[in-house]
C-alpha cells in the first residue's frame, strides 16, 4: 500500500516538474517576443531569397522564442499576409527546428554547477518583474525568472524519477519499451498534447542520466518529438489561407523526412554510437543527437527547398475562382 502511495506521489511529482517547466518555458518566450518580437518580424520580411539567411534568421529566431512552434505561428501569420513567400518560409522552418535544439544543449548542463546559477536567476528576475517601471525591464525580470523556473522544474522532474528509480515497475516500464515505433508514437503523442518538445527532452534527458531509460530509446523519442512539435501549426493552419496550410505541411514534411532517414541508421548504429561516445555522458549525448537529427536533415534537405514548396502547392492547390 505504502509503495503504491508512494509511487503515485512520485509520479506526480514528475508532472509537478513538467507543469513548472511549460510555465517557463512560456515565460521566456511570452517575454523574449515583448523584447524582440517585433525585430524577429522586422526580420522575416526584410529576407530575399538567400536560403542560409533564411535558415539563419529561422535558428535565431527559435532559440530566442525557444520555441520552433511559436516560430512557426509567427511565420503562418506572415505567409497569410503575403509577406514572406513559401520559399523563403520553408528556409526558416528549417532553421527554426535546428534554434530549437539550443534548449537541449542548455539543458544538458543540468549536470553541470551551472545548473545552480541558472536556477538562481528566478530571484533577481522576481524582483525585477515586481520592482520595474519600465516594460522591458519587466520583460527582462519575467525572462531571467523563466529560466531559473526551467532549472527549478528540471530539478523537481529529477527529484521524482530518483525516486521511482526504486520502483521496479517503473523502471522496467522505461527500460523494456523496445520497439522503436512505439517509443516514436510516444514522442510524437506526448509532444502534440503538451505542445513543447522541449519539456519532453528535459524528461528523458533526465529519465536517461538516471539510467533509467536507455539513451539510444530517447533518440526515437526525439525523433517522434520533432513529429508533434508540427501539431500547434497544424492548428493554427486549419482556417488558413491554402499558402498557411502549406507551410503548415511543410513543417510536417521535413521532420517526417528527417525521421524516415534517421531512423534505419539509430536501428542499425544507435548502441554503437552510444558505446563510442559514452564519455560524453547521457545528458550530453541526448542532447546532441537532438542537434545532429535537425542539422543534418537541414543540411540534406537545404537544396530541394523550392521542390519542397512546389510539392506542397501541388498536394494543396488554391480554391477554384467562380
Amino acid at each position: 500500500h505504502n509503495t503504491i502511495k508512494s509511487m503515485l506521489t512520485d509520479i506526480l511529482r514528475l508532472f509537478q516538474g513538467i507543469g513548472a517547466f511549460l510555465i517557463g518555458m512560456r515565460l521566456v518566450s511570452k517575454s523574449l517576443s515583448g523584447v524582440a518580437g517585433g525585430k524577429i518580424e522586422a526580420l522575416f520580411k526584410k529576407l530575399g531569397n538567400n536560403k542560409l539567411a533564411a535558415v539563419g534568421v529561422g535558428m535565431g529566431s527559435a532559440a530566442v522564442l525557444q520555441s520552433s512552434s511559436a516560430t512557426t505561428v509567427i511565420l503562418l501569420g506572415l505567409v497569410n499576409s503575403g509577406i514572406v513567400s513559401l520559399f523563403q518560409a520553408t528556409c526558416i522552418i528549417m532553421g527554426a527546428n535546428i534554434g530549437t535544439t539550443v534548449t537541449a544543449v542548455i539543458l544538458s548542463f543540468n549536470s553541470l554547477p551551472i545548473a545552480e546559477i541558472f536556477a538562481f536567476s528566478v530571484f533577481p528576475g522576481a524582483l525585477l518583474v515586481m520592482s520595474a517601471k519600465k516594460e522591458k525591464l519587466k520583460n527582462i525580470g519575467k525572462v531571467l525568472s523563466g529560466v531559473g523556473l526551467i532549472f527549478i522544474a528540471l530539478d523537481v522532474i529529477k527529484a521524482g524519477a530518483m525516486d521511482l528509480k526504486n520502483s521496479p515497475g517503473f523502471v522496467s516500464f522505461f527500460s523494456e519499451i523496445g520497439s522503436p515505433f512505439l517509443l516514436i508514437l510516444i514522442g510524437i503523442a506526448f509532444t502534440a498534447v503538451i505542445q513543447s518538445s522541449s519539456a519532453l527532452t528535459g524528461l528523458i534527458l533526465t529519465l536517461s542520466e538516471l539510467g533509467i531509460m536507455p539513451v539510444v530509446s530517447t533518440f526515437y523519442i526525439i525523433m517522434g518529438s520533432n513529429v508533434g512539435s508540427c501539431a500547434t501549426a497544424m492548428l493554427a493552419s486549419v482556417n488558413g489561407t491554402p499558402n498557411m496550410k502549406r507551410t503548415a505541411l511543410i513543417h510536417l514534411a521535413f521532420n517526417a523526412i528527417g525521421l524516415i532517414i534517421f531512423l534505419p541508421f539509430v536501428v542499425v548504429f544507435g548502441q554503437d554510437v552510444v558505446d563510442k561516445l559514452s564519455m560524453l555522458g547521457e545528458a550530453a549525448l541526448v542532447a546532441y543527437f537532438h542537434v545532429a537529427f535537425n542539422l543534418l536533415t537541414t543540411v540534406i534537405l537545404l537544396p530541394f527547398v523550392q521542390r519542397i514548396a512546389n510539392f506542397t502547392t501541388e498536394i494543396i492547390k488554391d480554391p477554384v475562382k467562380p
